[in-house]
C-alpha cells in the first residue's frame, strides 16, 4: 500500500524520519513533478546528522532503500511535488 512520504507542494520542506529496518528495502518515487521538481534523500548518521546521498529529480524518480533511517527534502527552488513509498 502506498503512503505518503512528503505532500505535494512547492518550497522548501522536510518529511519526518523515515526508517527502514535492517533486512528490509523500501520503493520510494516522486509524485505530481514537473520538470524542475527535486527531491534530496539524506541518511541520518550515527551522531543524528542528515546525510545527502541521492536526489529523485523527472529523469530519476524513484529509488530502492535499504536498512536506515532516512529524510526527504524539497529544496526552496523546486517546482511542485511530493514523495510516496509503495
Amino acid at each position: 500500500m502506498a503512503t505518503q512520504i512528503l505532500a505535494d507542494g512547492t518550497g522548501a520542506a522536510d518529511s519526518a524520519d523515515l526508517p527502514v529496518s535492517t533486512g528490509a528495502t523500501l520503493l520510494v518515487s516522486m509524485k505530481d513533478w514537473t520538470s524542475r521538481s527535486s527531491i534530496t534523500i539524506s541518511l541520518k548518521d550515527d551522531a543524528g546528522n542528515y546525510q545527502p546521498i541521492g536526489q529523485l529529480t523527472p529523469q530519476k524518480p524513484a529509488a530502492v532503500l535499504s536498512a536506515g533511517v532516512y529524510r526527504f527534502t524539497r529544496p526552496a527552488d523546486s517546482a511542485s511535488c511530493g514523495a510516496f513509498s509503495a
